[in-house]
């Protein structure tokens, strides 16, 4: 792998002085209005949008040998995922959902959609079946061949637009030519040593891991990407670079960018565990990272501070969602059952109005009932078991219950059939 050469972004400096990084840009060209002719140009070029999405319930899905990770189970979030599209980025040209399924069971049949929803199937892609997203992801560009337009938004079905934003917030236009914003709000700083000792960390913990995605994997990932990076551009140790924060969240790309990033992990030792093994191993090169600071080091790619938020299941409910971009994730090992339902009522209520695409509608209603239903059988599992062992479990659970009911009533003033509600906690 051959050395590259960054313009600029090799120097000492402190923390201080790299957050007014992102106040004052002092490292790339200033954002300047949108003059007629690049809004001209951005109105005429399409940007589609690309999902990875599988549904596991599909009792047609058959994955022969193929590992699967339990974050993987759906909880419907591509139907939200859908909804926020269509009512902040309307401008949008084509979704395409890449997945091994032959539909996605919530929508209409595939000849009312395709006008707005593309399917693709993953071995289309691909060639074979894999539950490795990013052997995925860096072929994104080869779907040039499905009809994709050259800059696009690369999405997952967690991810979700939260407010109504332009062509302009993603893209913009420099000499003629159309660029994907890096989107971010801040920087991470790298230096060698320190990166070193965190892959070496996380490696024999990753390593040994019986799990093919936890937190000590992704952070193993996310450290031998940074320190990929370092090699890349030739980083001595003592130097200290700073590249965009990693979000998580939607992101604008081009599709010669992205074969750039894959070409550059294709002739490296990395080749075989980032984009052709047919499950995740735990060594592979993160996408998003890998993407968005090489364009950012080579290219001086400027810097759109969008906001954004990665939000737990289990702290869905107590957050405040005031941020364009969203990610309603399931962090490995840190989610329950529950926490699925109290995530699918944030999504209804954030995303109540269903698409023309959908062929199912559920109110927030329906959901809280069976999200109390789900709580009653948790509370009736317990009473099996002995009296000492289940007796605090379910006083919690019944304290929770009502709890969460009467937070959910008072936050979404779901005053109708409220007793009814409560009727089903009679013994």
């Amino acid at each position: 792998m051959k050395n590259i050469k960054s313009k600029f972004f090799c120097v000492n400096i402190s923390q201080k002085e790299a957050t007014q990084i992102k106040l004052n840009k002092i490292y790339f060209e200033p954002q300047k209005k949108h003059n007629n002719i690049s809004i001209k140009i951005l109105e005429e070029e399409p940007i589609d949008i690309v999902i990875k999405y599988i549904d596991l319930r599909d009792p047609n899905l058959i994955r022969n040998g193929i590992h699967q990770i339990e974050k993987d189970y759906d909880n419907e979030e591509i139907r939200y995922c859908i909804r926020s599209i269509i009512d902040y980025i309307p401008w949008v040209n084509k979704i395409f959902i890449l997945m091994p399924n032959d539909k996605v069971s919530y929508f209409k049949d595939y000849n009312y959609i395709k006008d707005k929803i593309v399917y693709i199937k993953d071995k289309d892609l691909l060639g074979y079946d894999s539950s490795n997203s990013f052997a995925f992801q860096y072929r994104y560009w080869k779907m040039k061949k499905f009809g994709i337009s050259d800059n696009i938004i690369v999405m997952d079905d967690d991810y979700f637009i939260n407010k109504k934003l332009k062509k302009s917030d993603f893209f913009y236009v420099k000499k003629g030519k159309i660029f994907p914003f890096i989107v971010t709000s801040n920087f991470v700083s790298l230096e060698k040593e320190h990166v070193k000792n965190k892959c070496l960390f996380y490696k024999d913990k990753a390593k040994f891991s019986k799990e093919e995605q936890n937190s000590d994997i992704f952070n193993y990932s996310k450290y031998l990407t940074y320190l990929f990076i370092l090699n890349l551009f030739n980083i001595p140790y003592g130097k200290t670079i700073y590249i965009p924060k990693f979000t998580h969240n939607a992101i604008p790309m081009n599709l010669n960018d992205i074969k750039e990033a894959y070409n550059i992990v294709l002739k490296s030792k990395y080749r075989y565990s980032t984009l052709d093994c047919p499950f995740r191993h735990y060594e592979y090169i993160q996408f998003q990272i890998l993407v968005t600071s090489y364009t950012f080091l080579r290219y001086s790619r400027w810097v759109n501070d969008l906001s954004f938020k990665i939000i737990s299941l289990n702290d869905s409910l107590i957050e405040t969602y005031n941020f364009s971009l969203i990610c309603i994730n399931k962090i490995a090992g840190n989610y329950s059952y529950l926490d699925l339902y109290k995530a699918k009522i944030i999504m209804q209520s954030l995303f109540p109005k269903p698409s023309k695409y959908e062929k199912i509608d559920y109110s927030l209603f329906n959901i809280v009932v069976n999200t109390t239903l789900s709580m009653d059988k948790i509370i009736k599992k317990y009473e099996k078991k002995s009296r000492q062992e289940a007796e605090e479990k379910i006083k919690y659970i019944y304290f929770f219950n009502y709890f969460f009911l009467l937070l959910l009533l008072i936050k979404f003033n779901i005053f109708v059939k409220f007793f009814n509600i409560l009727n089903i906690f009679k013994r």
